[in-house]
This record gives structure tokens, C-alpha cells and sequence, in this order.
């Protein structure tokens, strides 16, 4: 597979969108430079599909389905891709920090001024290669165009726009851009559309080798829309940590499997000190400070991975039900 193009893979649902904007509840903007930019705060569930799907870069698939909490009838996703490392790694991960400043005259100084910051998830990625990851992962896209998506309420602009396409080598008329805050519905269904990606991203933290992931399958509720970004941020992070189940197949030889099952033992979100209480309330204790919140917490409640060579397999880790409706708020 590393001979598809995710950037044009993708530019398919971003031209199915633009095509139905109506049935998917979505804004399309036109800039000056020629380059897209598709508002998805509103969007439908079909659309907050795509917009997992998008991040993705076309090569993962989510489905709607729905999670019993206890009694409590919760929507969820089911997430999967046979390109786990290029759909989740070299796409779906927030890892791009594009960031934009203006000089502004503050005291009769020239100062410079952040005016849009945001992480950057999706194919645009990885033709930037802004990133140190992209020294470990062996994929190279020669699309012609360039799709990225920002979690944020912030519509970003021309000058955005312009970052993205000369960074991806891209007309800007072939650049392409979604965005929608975390507090809305799109937000809430394409952070649980993460529940691969954020496995993967633990297994890489404990340096579990990736080249032996064969396929992926996860499935998380879809949180309870928050009032504002903090709150939803809150809760789709709790949603991934303790009602988050992820499978795997790998394929190693039978002498290696021991030591991989062992080291799988430190990937769930329980083994992290930081772990214990709803995620707002941990971001509270840290001064609302994310280095000072042990990454290890950033992983799903729950891995099962299979060794396609022997058969054999293994599951780490526990959901958390309390810790979920404290954070959703249900009674």
C-alpha cells in the first residue's frame, strides 16, 4: 500500500462532501488564494463520519454502533484499517503544530502575535514531514493536493492556508482544509475515531516495535457533547481511557512473543500514575498544565492483540465505568 496517494485517497470524501454539502450540514468556504476550507461545527453524523474517515487519510473505515454504560444507552464507534501505521501514524495523528504569526504594535513595540495555532491531523501530514516521527515511518506520498484537519472553532485563513500548501509543496488551489471545535458533535465522534490511532501512538511511547502490526480495530463511546471545548475535551479523552477497547493482530515469530506480550502490559491508560479521576478534574490538579500529566494516561482502557503466526492471544487492561459517567455527568 505504500504506493497510494492518501492526499488524493482522501480528496474523494472531501469532494463528497463538498458535492452533498447540505446533507452533511457543512459550510464550504472558497478563499482568495484559490484554497478550501469546509466548516464542520454543524455537521450531520454522516458528516462527523467522514471527518474521522478524512483524518485517516481514506485508508480507515467508522462505523456507527452503540455501548451499554450500565444501563445507559450510549452511542459508539467502531474503527478499523489494514493500514494501521500509515492511516494512524502517518495521517490521523494531531502531531503537525501549524501555528501562525502576525507583528502587532503593542507600546510602541512590534511585537509578534499568535493569531491561529492548532494541531494538525490528516494526510497533509505526511507531505509536510514537519515532524521528527516521519524519520521512523516509511511512507512517502506524492499526491498533488493536500487535505488537513483542525480541531479548533477558528476558521483558518488565507495566510493558513498558504503555510499548509507551501510546507506540503502544493498549489494552494489544491489546498484543502476541515475544521470543527471539540464541543460539538463532529468533535465528539472524530476524537473517539482515534481509538486505533491513540493505541498505536502508546504501543510507539513503550517502544513496542510497530513494523509487526498487521491490522487494527477499536471501539469507544461517542462523548456526551460538552457546554464549551474544555469540558468536551474532558470527556473524549475519558472516553478513549476507560471505555476505550482496541484490537490488534500482529505477526512475530514464537521465541519474540513473550517479550511483546510483556511489554503490552504497560500500554493501557490504568497503568499510568496519572490515572484515577475524570480527565478535567486531573487537568485541574495540574494547573491546566499538560506536562505535568504523565502521557501514559493518553491510551486506551482496554488492548487485545492477537499473534497471527501462533494463534495465541493476549488482553491488558480495564474499563472504567465509574470514571465515565462521573465524566459524563450521568446519574
Amino acid at each position: 500500500m505504500h504506493h497510494v496517494k492518501i492526499n488524493n485517497l482522501t480528496l474523494k470524501l472531501i469532494e463528497k462532501i463538498i458535492n452533498s454539502k447540505e446533507l452533511y450540514k457543512a459550510e464550504i468556504h472558497k478563499l482568495g488564494n484559490g484554497s478550501t476550507v469546509l466548516n464542520m461545527s454543524n455537521a450531520s453524523w454522516e458528516g462527523g463520519k467522514l471527518v474521522g474517515e478524512i483524518c485517516m487519510g481514506g485508508l480507515g473505515t467508522v462505523d456507527f454502533s452503540w455501548y451499554d454504560l450500565d444501563g445507559h444507552y450510549i452511542p459508539s464507534v467502531n474503527v478499523y484499517t489494514s493500514e494501521p501505521i500509515i492511516a494512524c501514524m502517518a495521517s490521523q495523528l494531531a502531531g503537525w503544530n501549524v501555528k501562525l504569526k502576525k507583528e502587532v504594535e503593542k507600546d510602541g513595540e512590534m511585537k509578534k502575535k499568535v493569531v491561529f495555532q492548532s494541531l494538525g491531523s490528516g494526510p497533509a501530514r505526511s507531505k509536510a514531514k514537519a515532524e521528527k516521527l516521519f524519520e521512523e515511518i516509511d511512507y512517502t506520498d506524492d499526491s498533488d493536493c493536500a487535505v488537513i484537519v483542525f480541531e479548533t472553532s477558528k476558521m483558518p485563513n488565507e495566510e493558513v492556508m498558504e503555510i499548509i500548501a507551501s510546507k506540503c509543496g502544493v498549489d494552494t488551489k489544491s489546498t484543502y482544509a476541515v475544521y470543527a471545535p471539540t464541543a460539538c458533535l463532529t468533535g465528539s465522534i472524530q476524537v473517539a475515531a482515534r481509538i486505533v490511532e491513540t493505541g498505536i501512538h502508546k504501543l510507539h511511547e513503550i517502544h513496542f516495535p510497530l513494523d509487526v502490526l498487521k491490522d487494527g480495530f477499536g471501539t469507544t463511546t461517542i462523548a456526551p457533547i460538552a457546554k464549551d471545548d474544555l469540558g468536551a475535551m474532558g470527556r473524549t479523552n475519558d472516553s478513549i481511557s476507560a471505555a476505550g477497547m482496541t484490537y490488534y493482530t500482529i505477526e512475530v515469530e514464537k521465541e519474540n512473543e513473550p517479550e511483546l506480550f510483556d511489554l503490552l502490559k504497560k500500554a493501557p491508560a490504568n497503568t499510568s500514575p496519572s490515572y484515577g479521576e475524570p480527565f478535567l478534574e486531573t487537568f485541574k490538579k495540574a494547573n491546566y498544565d499538560f506536562y505535568a500529566i504523565d502521557p501514559g494516561l493518553f491510551a486506551p482502557a482496554q488492548y487485545t492483540v492477537t499473534n497471527i503466526k501462533t494463534g495465541k492471544s493476549i488482553t491488558v487492561g480495564e474499563l472504567n465505568h465509574n470514571l465515565l459517567k462521573q465524566s459524563y455527568k450521568i446519574n
